[in-house]
């Protein structure tokens, strides 16, 4: 531990330097624009560079790959905004049709943010150290990531100069991954408990600025979602799991301190730039937050959200997900309502509030969650709406408002009737479906924009309910309600590891489309 923190004695690489490490397979250890080992291992720049450009997985901040992977797939799917650019109508997510050259744009991205930085940082490390643990986070959380968007993936055989290998059964991997989230949490809990200055990490650190504590409480929490994920498949390790990172020393999020925002960028904040720099406004606020949020009379929707100005006194109106766009009503559903996003924003990785709807949803399962569904319900809309700067929980949590009906103030055919009649108010007298799914609507809105755990909630449930996609493009059977199950396998793969992506096809149970219900969501 002591030679680990020796490296650590210079300034950080700076940011765009940085991002210019996301290249593809081939180009590992030879991007032009990254000094040599051999150049920053004297005063500790290198590995320090690694593990900062490894954050990136967590949420995307560079420009290109925050359009792509998280705005066109998490925050879409997740019905926290509507993309509305035509780009050219050749397939679009939006209309469940994303061209060929899109699907494997997540793949080709992450897997090399991953595994550029991960061997390095495993060779330099012997594998051991406060700096290889934390990769080891980073890593499952990429790969987390990556299965909610593909399915099977490699995990196990991947080894350094050895990338086309063999995917894992979806089953498998998780296994894989809590395996090695376990050793890193106990491993940097030992490091906590020793009292170790950890301060000098904090250049490296755009999260929790070197503070080991919350990095294990934020992998205690990834290992509680990662449970409640496959708790419809595998009730036994998901209780364990889930049981064993409530129960733990340092535990979960219960903060909002806790909470996880990236400030990793390439000059601005991503959405800011897509939704305002660029074409006028690329995306612009989804229709299910203003119903939602509008119909519960959400004090929450003004600091998500700004009034539109496509005719006087709007209110904040959002846009209907898919609706297939021409130049002109592209420019018309740009004078709906943009999102509160600021140029210099951070970028929301995971909530604090999430962790008590995890234990919500945990403990109507009846698995120890430390707390009734109830409180840790009522305790994460109380810590939301905190993190959010607003007022009036105790309030709203007495509420019976329902979500509202969508009227589309342009074209009424895109009108909706309301799709959900939750409360805010929690009701003990209720099914657990019905609570479920108040559950699932209060992590949904605490997560915005970030809105890749509602896409799963949703495929794995059923909840929380969206609108349907107004034009559904997509000819492999993706249903217009259900939407996207998954994304189809990048080409670049199929071309390189033929036979291996054939196996993990067989995997899935069904083609490979975006129609096929991955494991934990059958």
């Amino acid at each position: 531990m002591k030679k680990t923190f020796k490296i650590f004695t210079a300034s950080f690489l700076l940011a765009s330097v940085l991002a210019s490490c996301t290249g593809k397979f081939e180009d590992f250890n030879k991007n032009p624009y990254l000094p040599t080992p051999e150049d920053m291992i004297g005063d500790g720049a290198y590995i320090g560079s690694l593990i900062k450009n490894m954050q990136q997985l967590l949420v995307q901040g560079q420009q290109n790959n925050s359009q792509m992977i998280d705005q066109m797939i998490g925050s879409e799917y997740g019905g926290h905004i509507a993309n509305i650019n035509p780009w050219g109508n050749q397939g679009n997510f939006y209309t469940l049709d994303p061209r060929i050259g899109w699907k494997g744009a997540a793949y080709d991205t992450m897997m090399p943010q991953i595994y550029t930085n991960f061997f390095q940082i495993t060779e330099f490390s012997g594998g051991s150290g406060i700096i290889y643990h934390w990769a080891q986070i980073l890593r499952v959380f990429g790969s987390y990531r990556l299965n909610e968007i593909y399915g099977p993936i490699p995990y196990s055989q991947v080894k350094d100069g050895e990338m086309f290998v063999a995917y894992d059964t979806e089953k498998d991997l998780f296994n894989y991954m809590f395996e090695d989230l376990n050793e890193a949490i106990d491993a940097l809990s030992l490091i906590v408990a020793s009292g170790e200055d950890t301060s000098v990490m904090a250049g490296y650190d755009v999260v929790f600025g070197g503070d080991i504590t919350k990095w294990v409480k934020f992998a205690n929490t990834l290992k509680l979602r990662m449970a409640i994920r496959i708790s419809g498949v595998d009730t036994t390790l998901s209780k364990k799991m889930a049981e064993q990172a409530v129960s733990h020393s340092i535990g979960v999020m219960t903060l909002a301190s806790d909470s996880a925002w990236s400030s990793f960028n390439d000059g601005m904040n991503p959405y800011y730039r897509a939704e305002i720099e660029w074409n006028g406004g690329e995306f612009r606020l989804s229709a299910n937050v203003s119903s939602y949020l509008g119909g519960y009379n959400d004090p929450r929707l003004a600091v998500y959200a700004k009034p539109g100005t496509y005719k006087a006194n709007m209110g904040i109106v959002g846009v209907r997900n898919g609706i297939y766009q021409e130049s002109g009503t592209f420019a018309t559903y740009q004078t709906f309502s943009t999102t509160n996003i600021a140029e210099t924003d951070k970028l929301l990785i995971m909530s604090a509030a999430e962790a008590y709807f995890l234990r919500a949803e945990g403990a109507l399962k009846k698995w120890n969650m430390g707390d009734s569904a109830k409180n840790l319900y009522e305790q994460g809309v109380t810590l939301s709406m905190e993190e959010r700067g607003v007022t009036g929980a105790a309030e709203y949590l007495q509420s019976t408002a329902k979500p509202a009906a969508y009227t589309d103030p342009y074209k009424s055919a895109n009108s909706y009737q309301a799709v959900s009649k939750v409360t805010p108010k929690y009701d003990e007298s209720a099914n657990n479906s019905e609570n479920l799914e108040r559950i699932l609507v209060q992590k949904w809105i605490a997560s915005f924009p970030n809105g890749w755990e509602r896409w799963g909630d949703y495929r794995r449930t059923g909840y929380p309910v969206m609108f349907p996609v107004v034009d559904n493009k997509n000819t492999d059977g993706v249903n217009s309600q259900k939407g996207m199950r998954r994304i189809p396998y990048s080409e670049n793969e199929k071309n390189t590891n033929p036979s291996n992506v054939a196996t993990a096809i067989s995997y899935l149970g069904g083609p490979d489309t975006g129609a096929t219900n991955l494991w934990w969501a059958k």
